[in-house]
């Protein structure tokens, strides 16, 4: 998916669920385009860099949950991507949402949670497991697009 939207860039998508993500980019060589690396102290199931040129590089977060997303899963990522600002932030689930974010998101409307900077938010959707795709008609924020 990423690289039909980034032809021209280089991009590596790794399992960092049991790495340090500040140590994961010394050790791929990408924390020289992140000022603040040393800062990034969480475990993200999935990373994605894009390195667009020398100078430009952009994180993409992915939380893989088994169970129905809760809150407390939400929250986590959410603090994540305060912290590193990627690009690309996703929790997904085969299951689905818990009955209090649904709640939160399809009932009350809340989505100013859903975000972490002024442009940038989290997606939550279900992950199809027969298909190994998203559930498009799932995705939180209502009618977004993910990439």
């Amino acid at each position: 998916m990423l690289q039909s939207k980034f032809k021209y860039a280089t991009i590596c998508v790794e399992d960092t669920s049991k790495k340090v993500l500040s140590k994961w980019l010394i050790e791929k060589g990408f924390h020289s385009y992140f000022p603040d690396y040393q800062t990034y102290e969480v475990e993200v199931d999935v990373t994605g860099v894009i390195v667009k040129s020398n100078k430009e590089a952009y994180l993409g977060f992915i939380e893989c949950k088994l169970d129905r997303i809760n809150l407390r899963d939400f929250s986590q990522l959410l603090g994540y991507s305060k912290v590193a600002l990627p690009m690309y932030s996703i929790i997904l689930s085969p299951k689905g949402i818990s009955q209090s974010l649904n709640l939160l998101f399809n009932i009350a409307r809340r989505n100013d949670i859903l975000y972490y900077s002024a442009d940038k938010h989290i997606f939550i959707t279900t992950w199809l497991e027969r298909k190994k795709e998203i559930d498009f008609s799932t995705i939180i924020p209502k009618g977004a697009n993910i990439i």
